[in-house]
């Protein structure tokens, strides 16, 4: 069962076209990658499906609802939650005061009753559960850290458990393993399985490294000047004669 389909969406920025005709589904609980070479249309993809473009024609439905020309607030709320390449976190506040911040302030509650929540039961119920976030992700140890003094990849995976505080159905990761080591990666990877695996969650990934989409996604789409050239299982991307051709001579392409 598809959770996520974009239907014949085109963007266009004055005379450039961005995004042309493209067709995407993304099947309950799976990872699905996105990828092509610089400029073929992925962040602007994302863009339109998270609502922050809308689209200059086309559909997008998350969940049996069609959610284009809706705001990111309206589609986070619906369940389809993205998280960007610049790490996600509220950086002047501890690891747990960060996930009950998200959780609260997607309520649309302000900051000061985010911090002070006068409710003793909501307040009780919304630690309960950002604890369980934190010991879900690895990071119940770090409750009390400073966000901004957390290694890079523990920053990363802060960002998805704030996400996660918005309980979503459907997580959009933009770039999650951008400027890490191979430990970190892994770090990373592996708890990406984990939300599907462990929590049902599904998840849409842009991702430059190939060896992290390679090996972490169920199905893959391929994006090259704005158009969809294929959509299949890595092993079949990674054999595709015109994905070899769109990734030639680029350095991305490394298996």
């Amino acid at each position: 069962m598809d959770i996520l389909t974009v239907r014949t969406v085109t963007k266009r920025f004055g005379g450039l076209t961005a995004v042309s005709d493209v067709n995407l589904d993304v099947r309950d609980r799976e990872i699905h990658g996105i990828i092509g070479p610089n400029g073929a249309g992925k962040t602007t993809l994302f863009n339109v499906i998270s609502g922050a473009y809308a689209p200059t024609s086309g559909t997008v439905t998350f969940n049996g609802r069609t959610i284009n020309g809706k705001k990111p607030h309206e589609i986070a709320q619906l369940g389809l939650v993205r998280t960007f390449q610049r790490n996600a976190m509220f950086p002047t506040y501890s690891v747990l005061e960060n996930v009950l911040l998200a959780r609260h302030l997607q309520a649309k509650q302000g900051l000061f009753k985010a911090v002070f929540a006068s409710d003793r039961k909501q307040r009780a119920k919304n630690l309960e559960r950002a604890l369980e976030i934190l010991e879900f992700m690895e990071l119940i140890d770090q409750k009390d850290t400073l966000a901004s003094s957390m290694a890079h990849g523990h920053q990363r995976i802060l960002g998805i458990a704030n996400a996660l505080a918005v309980e979503p159905k459907l997580i959009m990761l933009d770039e999650p393993v951008a400027g890490m080591n191979p430990t970190e990666t892994a770090l990373v990877t592996d708890h990406i399985r984990r939300l599907r695996d462990d929590w049902g969650i599904t998840v849409v990934l842009v991702e430059h490294d190939m060896r992290t989409v390679m090996g972490t996604c169920d199905r893959i789409t391929v994006l090259s000047l704005g158009e969809k050239l294929m959509e299949g299982l890595p092993g079949e991307v990674a054999s595709d004669p015109r994905v070899i051709e769109a990734y030639l001579g680029s350095d991305e392409w490394d298996l």
